[in-house]
């Protein structure tokens, strides 16, 4: 597990797509978050799974991306969020509102939908993550 220690900044949930895109290019998502001083960073069961179910997927290039994505989830804490809710996505959406933590994705149309609900968002660009707080 990479060494994050606790301190007062929100936790930050990973999604799938930023794992996969941790996987597929040469992009470390570990260091990344370390370099802007994030501790706490949390894979939910429900995203591995997802991952997992990509994994078996009819591509074989995103199986693959998806299986190396598992791994680099490993590093981080895994947790089960609650409540279950219908998809991963709302499931994250409703523990980063309640909970108070930050969402990293590279997924446009899930950072409209965290940013309309006042989650604070971490995304790409330029292959580096942005804090759309510090914006």
């Amino acid at each position: 597990m990479a060494s994050f220690n606790d301190d007062n900044r929100p936790a930050v949930i990973l999604d799938a797509n930023i794992l996969i895109y941790s996987a597929s290019e040469p992009f470390d998502i570990a260091h990344q978050l370390r370099v802007m001083g994030f501790t706490r960073v949390l894979v939910p069961s429900s995203v591995l799974w997802e991952l997992e179910a990509i994994s078996h997927g009819r591509s074989k290039k995103l199986g693959r991306f998806a299986k190396l994505a598992i791994k680099i989830a490993s590093s981080f804490e895994r947790v089960d969020l609650r409540p279950a809710k219908p998809s991963v996505d709302e499931e994250i959406f409703a523990t980063a509102k309640s909970e108070g933590h930050m969402v990293a994705t590279s997924d446009a149309a899930v950072r409209r939908r965290l940013r309309a609900i006042g989650i604070t968002v971490l995304y790409l660009k330029d292959g580096r993550l942005i804090n759309e707080g510090e914006t």
